[in-house]
């Protein structure tokens, strides 16, 4: 009984006890904040913590691991002979087959050869070879299906080719200067609709299923006579059933509207020179000196495939057509598109930078576009196609969705959403291109970079690994103090010192080119601390300390321009130095490591390339 008596003592106790430290029941955390345990069941109960483009924090790689195990060896070398006499010849353009290893290269002589980045062929014999142009190809497209091919020629013409016969099947001829680009149009298209843009300032909606006139081919005829005999082949030239003159010239005000929350320093103040022009290269066909050249176009995928994005060499502007309204003819000039995007305010400030370069990434969500002032700027398509709500943010209408009418005037679209930067990027001509890797068979998503350096880089393009330092406002704590920036008439760019960490200022820009016959000028600008204040865009350069982007070194002597990523996830690259090379991930990153901590020893760096990333990255756990 007395024990009995002692326990109820002691519950009288711990009762008092409760009620003098009576504290109120904690908060259940929610299990996107649980750490890593939560973040690993989360991911195999199949949930995401929001709709849309979602990541979790932990657990995550860094993100080295997706482009420190690129390396090229000897094997993976094609050497660019020429087939006129002289010993090789620079190839211009490159592009990857859509169902196959294999990739077409464009050169200087008008040639096109098939090479297979298989690991069971040989990368450095041509597969296959063939005629078609007596000047150079400026680019390349394969359709869909990869049963044509279509080229953009500097004899201000292009072709569409059967790959089965490698016979020309139309002929792009309604351009007066020298042609840049060619796409297929993808979705319902079906491998008959193309779009080429040219130095004339126009972009050509072509149609494969209306015929013009027959037309001879000299480089077809000359391939058929021999003593076998074949059939005569009909080709016939291109119809244009669509036409955009003067596509990026300067529109009047009263074709133009500004949203509220929007840059307004838009195509106002667009101008139809620049320093960095597009000048022709040796062989091609000079336009106009009055047009702006188009320099980049890209088709939006299946389902809006009546869209399609342009740039040009004058600014740094991007537009949206809509290929089923918008026609003009060379008598009515300036057409008007259904949307543009304003210019970085730091470009109107100092000055305006062409694109060279549009890249969408895998659900076609980012645009990617490669600016000559060394920066690669990141759209969201989203806001281009539903356009933004008369506050500026994006809005539930979508201009894009219906038929726009006929003299409505232009939407000013919203502005880049951040950039990518690295000091090994330098884009000093037009032929620097850019080639984006869609995620799939377990691969990440890469974007791939020319520069005139003579190594490419490689940027993840997954948000998760900088949205944390984007969303955190960091920018103008970081843009460090004001810089002086020398724009000077060199062939190689030369980017001012900042002292930020993570984020530079978007202006941040390098010398400018020189051009063959203008007189060689110098001038410096001192950004003041309102131009600071104006440049919100963020532009990455490092994360955690790292230099973000990955350099593939020793590759290439002279600059890397055009690049394809082949259907196997291997990056094919070309350059000036006369080398068209094929860079491989290996499993692991066992060689690439190999390369980077052993040194030159035992020649094993001889005719090799590999992908250049931190010394504590290789180093043993």
């Amino acid at each position: 009984d007395d024990d009995d008596d002692d326990v109820d003592d002691d519950d009288d106790d711990i009762d008092d006890e409760d009620e003098d430290h009576h504290e109120p029941p904690k908060r259940l955390t929610q299990l996107t904040h649980r750490g890593m345990a939560a973040h690993i069941l989360q991911r195999q109960l199949g949930g995401m913590p929001r709709g849309g483009r979602s990541y979790l924090p932990t657990p995550t790689s860094d993100w080295r691991s997706e482009t420190a195990a690129f390396h090229s060896g000897p094997q993976d070398i094609h050497y660019s002979t020429s087939h006129d006499g002289h010993p090789r010849c620079i190839p211009f353009c490159a592009t990857a087959c859509n169902n196959s290893s294999l990739v077409a290269i464009g050169d200087e002589e008008g040639r096109v050869r098939i090479l297979d980045t298989s690991p069971a062929s040989k990368f450095d014999r041509i597969h296959v070879c063939f005629q078609s142009h007596n000047n150079a190809i400026i680019d390349l497209a394969f359709s869909p299906d990869d049963t044509r091919i279509a080229t953009a020629s500097g004899d201000q013409t292009g072709k569409v080719i059967d790959m089965m016969t490698q016979a020309p099947i139309s002929i792009l001829g309604q351009h007066t200067a020298s042609l840049k680009q060619v796409r297929f149009q993808p979705g319902r298209g079906g491998g008959h609709v193309l779009a080429t843009s040219s130095r004339d300032g126009s972009i050509q909606i072509w149609d494969l299923r209306c015929h013009g006139g027959p037309v001879h081919d000299s480089i077809t005829l000359e391939r058929d006579a021999g003593l076998r005999y074949t059939t005569p082949r009909h080709i016939t030239s291109g119809c244009a059933v669509n036409s955009f003159f003067g596509a990026h010239e300067v529109m009047p005000r009263h074709q133009t509207r500004s949203v509220a929350g929007l840059s307004t320093s838009a195509l106002g103040t667009t101008t139809t020179t620049t320093d960095h022009a597009d000048v022709a290269f040796r062989g091609e066909v000079l336009g106009r000196l009055s047009d702006v050249s188009v320099t980049a176009i890209h088709w939006l995928p299946a389902g809006r495939e009546h869209l399609l994005l342009s740039a040009c060499e004058a600014d740094a502007s991007i537009k949206l057509w809509d290929i089923r309204t918008i026609h003009t003819s060379r008598s009515h000039r300036a057409p008007v598109p259904l949307g543009y995007t304003a210019p970085p305010t730091s470009h109107t400030n100092w000055r305006h930078f062409g694109v060279s370069s549009l890249s969408l990434s895998s659900d076609a969500s980012r645009l990617y576009a490669l600016c000559k002032d060394n920066t690669v700027y990141a759209y969201s398509t989203s806001h281009m196609v539903l356009g933004p709500s008369p506050s500026g943010s994006t809005g539930s209408h979508s201009f894009a969705s219906s038929r726009k009418p006929k003299h409505a005037p232009a939407e000013q679209m919203s502005g880049p959403l951040y950039g990518f930067r690295h000091d090994n990027f330098h884009a000093t001509s037009f032929y620097i291109k850019s080639s984006l890797r869609p995620a799939q068979d377990g691969r990440s998503e890469l974007l791939a970079v020319g520069s005139a350096d003579g190594t490419p880089i490689l940027f993840p393009t997954d948000e998760r690994y900088f949205r944390s330092a984007i969303e955190a406002g960091t920018l103008n704590s970081q843009n460090g103090p004001d810089a002086t920036f020398t724009a000077t008439a060199t062939v190689k760019n030369t980017t001012s010192a900042t002292t930020n960490t993570f984020f530079s200022s978007s202006s941040s820009s390098s010398a400018a080119s020189s051009i063959p016959g203008s007189r060689s000028t110098r001038t410096s600008m001192r950004l003041t601390s309102a131009d600071r204040r104006d440049q919100d865009i963020p532009i990455i350069r490092s994360v955690g300390g790292v230099s973000y982007g990955t350099p593939l070194v020793r590759g290439h002597g002279k600059e890397v321009g055009a690049l394809a990523w082949a259907r196997g996830g291997s990056l094919v690259t070309i350059s000036d130095d006369y080398l068209i090379r094929c860079w491989r991930e290996d499993d692991g990153g066992a060689k690439a490591r190999d390369l980077r901590v052993n040194g030159e020893t035992e020649g094993r760096r001889w005719a090799r390339g590999w992908a250049a990333v931190d010394a504590e990255w290789d180093e043993d756990e």
